[in-house]
């Protein structure tokens, strides 16, 4: 193995074991509450280590979710089928739901918005029902929309799941109407 291969895979282990660190911390801490001090040495790395791969915490789990979000939002941008992007979208939800239960727990819910908030965008932009809305009027839109899908999917997984998927399901429905 060459050397510049070895270096990187201790640099993918290094932004695992810190990724890994930070996710246990936040099973009983706030993200606000945490220090860089603190994951690094639940980690097992310096604090070199973490800023040579990291620029914050939070930076942290934008890489551990940005593919997540971006795996189904590509999956459902190919779909004909506006039911089967719900559907999707839908299950994507179910999927996370514990990450999202801690997101609320540890106060990090609004990093996972503004990640979804950036790839619903695209999934949107199909959907206006106004082709000649440009500008502001697009944005103002789009921004509207995301928070009200967002917020009525986080507003269920706060609320122990107590609706059937159906039921939310027909919610997010509506707005598309």
């Amino acid at each position: 193995m060459a050397a510049t291969d070895h270096a990187q895979l201790i640099k993918k282990d290094t932004k695992e074991w810190i990724t890994i660190a930070l996710l246990e911390l936040l099973q009983s801490k706030k993200l606000s509450k945490l220090t860089v001090s603190e994951v690094v040495k639940k980690a097992g790395v310096s604090r070199m280590a973490f800023y040579r791969n990291f620029e914050s915490l939070e930076q942290v789990l934008e890489v551990y979710y940005e593919p997540k979000f971006a795996d189904i939002f590509n999956k459902i941008a190919f779909k004909i089928s506006h039911e089967q992007k719900i559907k999707d979208l839908t299950e994507f939800f179910l999927a996370l739901s514990k990450d999202f239960q801690m997101a609320i727990a540890a106060d990090y819910i609004g990093l996972l918005y503004q990640i979804f908030k950036h790839h619903i965008t695209q999934f949107y932009d199909e959907l206006v029902p106004f082709p000649d809305w440009t500008g502001a009027r697009r944005n103002y839109w789009i921004h509207f929309m995301s928070a009200g899908v967002f917020e009525i999917w986080v507003t269920w997984i706060k609320n122990g799941q107590k609706e059937s998927i159906a039921e939310i399901s027909a919610l997010i429905r509506l707005f598309h109407k």
